[in-house]
């Protein structure tokens, strides 16, 4: 008898899959195509989304761009919503310009990084008698200060920021091709930018609120501060915020709103020697904060501190960047072996207020990094020396490098161009002033 082999021929198996399968797709399409006619009430399917338009049984739809310029004839709102127009004021001192020129080429820098490409215009707004040497390196709007004498020493140089920050967005006002964004970010000259900002969303949406910083030493509810800020918000002192006029993004209109305000404020603090008392060397930024207040009702903004904070970060004491694209080095990077306080050895230092000589700006030399991190370190007011905190530092510090690396020495051009173009202004402005004092 013949034995019969129970296995199947050699490639009957491939054969019987491949059929099942084809039998599956074939039942599953035809499901799909008449499941409306088979199972009645079903929803209509939903449009599928190629490449902006909309395929398929629903309407055609066509993808909102958020950021898209809603008019480019309109000389406002001619910018995608994700644009930034930076500035920052300066009153041309050489300590504000080594910090101007390192700022400026940090800029040039993340401008070139992915995302870079919406930091589309940046300006220095000049608060001067005089122009100065950079005005053919950092793009510079001039303004004549309400106190000249801060050309040199003066008491309070801040005095003269709220009116340029305003001289600037009236000529802008008055000529819209100077502004180059849908966002303007003021900021100032101590920053450095580290990588592209965090857009908040689109300018052009009304909901989409601008950001400022929050300062922990600003603090409009103090008992101290309570009186004074009174006189220029007499509101829920719960409305004022602890923030600055730097650094703020905002729509250009919603600046239109504020700073008339934040000038006037700061004219009231001028007059009133109560006030200035109390205040202090920040009152400015009390006048600010008032302003915001004022005008809560008609202008978003957000109060971000870290490590929320898509502005800035302050080393040495954050300890890293956090959301941040800038860092602010208002204090210095002071490290001691021992508590300051109780006479620690200063071990190494970098500090902003040791530059203050035009040599050390025409020609600004590398930053020398700190010293490894090693426990047992501390920095001003006795803080501790962390290893993030160490570590954001030295990230600061290769930026700025990296910035200085890029800058020309300007001590040939200063002698042979910037000089005598200045002396000239100079001789021309006092003879303007006797001419004044004459009539």
């Amino acid at each position: 008898m013949r034995r019969t082999n129970s296995t199947a021929a050699p490639g009957s198996r491939p054969r019987l899959a491949l059929l099942v399968i084809t039998l599956f797709f074939c039942g599953y399409f035809l499901g799909l195509s008449t499941k409306h006619f088979l199972v009645p009430g079903l929803p209509e399917p939903e449009d599928e989304v190629v490449q902006g338009t909309a395929v398929g049984k629903g309407k055609a739809v066509v993808i909102v761009d958020e950021f898209k310029a809603p008019d480019p004839n309109h000389p406002f709102r001619k910018f995608r919503g994700d644009t930034i127009h930076a500035l920052h004021t300066s009153s041309g001192g050489d300590y504000q310009n080594y910090q101007s020129r390192i700022m400026y080429a940090s800029f040039k820098l993340v401008q070139g990084m992915p995302g870079g490409e919406k930091l589309t215009a940046y300006t220095r707004i000049l608060h001067r008698t005089v122009p100065d040497y950079l005005m053919d390196e950092v793009p510079t709007f001039h303004v004549k200060p309400v106190k000249p004498q801060c050309d040199g020493w003066c008491d309070y140089p801040v005095a003269n920021r709220p009116h340029a920050i305003k001289a600037w967005f009236d000529a802008a006002a008055k000529d819209p091709s100077m502004a180059q964004g849908a966002w303007f970010f003021m900021l100032e000259a101590d920053y450095v930018w580290m990588r592209p900002m965090q857009i908040p969303g689109s300018a052009w949406d009304p909901d989409i609120p601008g950001v400022q910083y929050l300062f922990d030493y600003i603090q409009p509810w103090h008992p101290n501060a309570v009186p004074s800020i009174k006189k220029l918000y007499p509101g829920d002192i719960k409305d004022v915020p602890s923030s600055g006029p730097a650094p703020v993004l905002m729509r250009f209109e919603d600046f239109m709103k504020v700073v008339p305000t934040y000038v006037q404020a700061s004219v009231t603090m001028e007059q009133d020697e109560d006030m200035k008392t109390r205040l202090g060397w920040v009152r400015e930024m009390y006048a600010w904060d008032a302003a915001v207040a004022v005008h809560k009702g008609d202008v978003k903004l957000r109060t971000e501190h870290f490590p929320y904070s898509t502005t800035i970060v302050q080393p040495p004491f954050d300890v890293d960047l956090g959301q941040a694209c800038m860092t602010h080095y208002t204090w210095g990077a002071l490290y001691h072996e021992g508590i300051p306080s109780k006479g620690g050895k200063q071990v190494y230092r970098w500090e902003k207020r040791d530059i203050g000589r035009i040599d050390q700006t025409l020609k600004i030399q590398p930053i020398p990094m700190p010293i490894p991190f090693r426990e047992g370190l501390f920095l001003e007011f006795d803080a501790p020396l962390t290893k993030p905190r160490h570590n954001l530092i030295v990230k600061q510090l290769e930026q700025m490098n990296r910035a200085i690396a890029t800058l020309p020495d300007l001590t040939e051009y200063y002698r042979t161009v910037a000089e005598p173009r200045i002396q000239e202004a100079i001789k021309k402005r006092d003879e303007e002033n006797k001419l004044g004092k004459a009539a």
